[in-house]
């Protein structure tokens, strides 16, 4: 499996110390996971201070990115698909990073190559979800791995208990301003499963054309 993530998600799963889980509930391992070449330079990774001020809110957060991508792959240029890309131009929801996850994504479909694409940058698609001409995105769709789907998914392989502690320790850790609302909604100490499930479920409906759940 080839694992295609943009840095929102690893943020995210890196604060709540998630990425084994996540990867776990993937079936699979660090390295059948896939960066952008932009990751270090677009979370500042050579200036520790600067990027847990501004873009990764803990200490904890940022040790754990670099661990995973001491071991992960990274993505060579994208290859060009000019259909796509022309409709990925009429989109613009979608930045520069996120054409080329799905330009290697729209690769991988066409070489039979079974992926998923982590992201947690809803924007985009529900972008996608929107637009007029959706059949051009249709090698997408099962394909993506949205925050609140993998939250799901770790809760139905290791338990909501596991995942809701290290949820709640992450919120001690981390800023507020860098805390995410979702997590914030859906987990705490006051939270029970149902709740949790319910909340992370209603948060992707309008998304769920892509998702693989």
């Amino acid at each position: 499996m080839i694992l295609l993530s943009d840095n929102d998600l690893i943020i995210k799963l890196a604060q709540c110390d998630l990425i084994g889980e996540a990867l776990e509930s993937l079936e699979a391992t660090r390295k059948d996971c896939f960066v952008l070449s932009t990751i270090k330079y677009s979370l500042r990774l050579n200036d520790p201070d600067k990027s847990i001020a501004r873009y990764v809110g803990s200490t904890q957060a940022f040790e754990r990115i670099n661990e995973l991508l001491d071991t992960c792959q990274v993505l060579s240029e994208a290859p060009i698909e000019f259909d796509l890309l022309e409709h990925l131009n009429e989109i613009p929801s979608i930045d520069a990073g996120e054409q080329a996850l799905f330009l290697h994504a729209k690769d991988n479909d066409s070489k039979a190559i079974d992926y998923r694409i982590l992201t947690g940058d809803k924007r985009a698609l529900r972008a996608i979800c929107n637009y007029e001409q959706l059949e051009a995105f249709a090698f997408l769709r099962t394909k993506i791995v949205c925050l609140e789907s993998c939250m799901m998914d770790m809760i139905d392989v290791v338990g909501f208990d596991q995942v809701n502690q290290k949820v709640i320790a992450a919120r001690e850790q981390v800023g507020e301003s860098k805390y995410d609302q979702v997590l914030r909604a859906a987990f705490g100490a006051d939270r029970n499963k149902d709740h949790c499930l319910e909340c992370l479920s209603n948060y992707s409906s309008d998304i769920r054309w892509l998702l693989s759940y």
